[in-house]
């Protein structure tokens, strides 16, 4: 009987590998001997060489790298967002609520060696000195404030310990109390330093540094328009105009709208540890918000 070619073709995998029974070893020799082209389609199978396996292992660790730069990423925006409400969380309950003078509040006690001592009361929280000399070397003249927090009145009860004024010696010319309210400051130790009546303005200080930040912006985002076209220069940007905004932001979130103070200190060092933490937090969420936005389309396509 004679076998076709289709059906020898179909056992000749078996025949190559050395698989077949030897009755079917026999059945293909018998034919291959007549037939080039069943002859010729076993010594293709027998000199197929596999490909060689790709040891190239870059693209894994492009991959690899990819993954851990966004879970990086990640990981910042978190604990900077983490950071934000942290701090300005602190900030509010730590806000002064300035105390209006009263002689609970603080008393003034001078002592035989010439210096004066500040004696608080235990719903003093903190107080501010600032000193400055009186007109014609007679002394110094102080001016204080005290307030309390809500940190102070629900969580820790810390009062604050008696504080000397002039701990080098100074000549002490007068004290004055100043209030927040808008009202004249109250002369509690001394001589008055004018025949009028004196107030404690607040700074504002913090006003020139907001309207800083919102011409900055104003400047970056006028080069995000005119540059729109130009990859590099617009990305410097992005980053650049984040800074700004992050200060913005901070200082809403720390001062309210309100930018008058009468500590600028505390109320900017406040500010700028939000503002870097909400920077670098707003950083990591456009690059990845650029990234999500670049998969889209390719999904879309899909």
């Amino acid at each position: 009987m004679k076998i076709s070619c289709n059906v020898i073709r179909d056992i000749l995998p078996l025949y190559a590998e050395d698989m077949a029974s030897q009755d079917t070893r026999d059945l293909v020799e018998d034919h291959i001997a007549s037939c080039e082209n069943c002859k010729k389609r076993l010594e293709e199978m027998r000199n197929f060489e596999e490909p060689p396996v790709d040891t190239d292992i870059a693209p894994l660790r492009n991959i690899q790298n990819t993954l851990r730069r966004k879970k990086l990423q990640t990981i910042i925006f978190s604990v900077m967002v983490t950071l934000v409400f942290a701090v300005v969380t602190i900030a509010y309950l730590t806000t002064p609520a300035y105390i209006s003078y009263n002689e609970d509040a603080v008393s003034i006690i001078e002592k035989d060696d010439g210096t004066v001592l500040l004696n608080f009361s235990e719903d003093v929280a903190g107080f501010d000195v600032t000193e400055y000399p009186a007109e014609g070397n007679s002394g110094n003249v102080y001016d204080i404030t005290t307030w309390e927090t809500i940190w102070h009145q629900k969580i820790s009860r810390n009062n604050v310990e008696n504080t000397v004024l002039n701990p080098n010696g100074e000549t002490v010319a007068s004290i004055y109390y100043y209030n927040t309210d808008g009202s004249e400051n109250t002369l509690i130790y001394g001589d008055p330093i004018t025949d009028g009546s004196v107030m404690t303005l607040p700074r504002l200080v913090l006003s020139y540094y907001l309207l800083f930040a919102v011409g900055f912006s104003l400047i970056c985002g006028i080069g995000l328009i005119i540059f729109r076209k130009n990859e590099k220069i617009r990305n410097g940007l992005e980053k650049m105009i984040l800074l700004p905004i992050s200060y913005v932001f901070a200082h809403f979130l720390i001062k309210g709208l309100h930018s008058a103070t009468y500590l600028a200190g505390r109320d900017f060092y406040l500010i700028l540890l939000v503002t870097i933490s909400l920077y670098f937090a707003l950083l990591a969420g456009r690059n990845i918000l650029k990234k999500l936005l670049i998969k889209k389309p390719k999904s879309f396509l899909q």
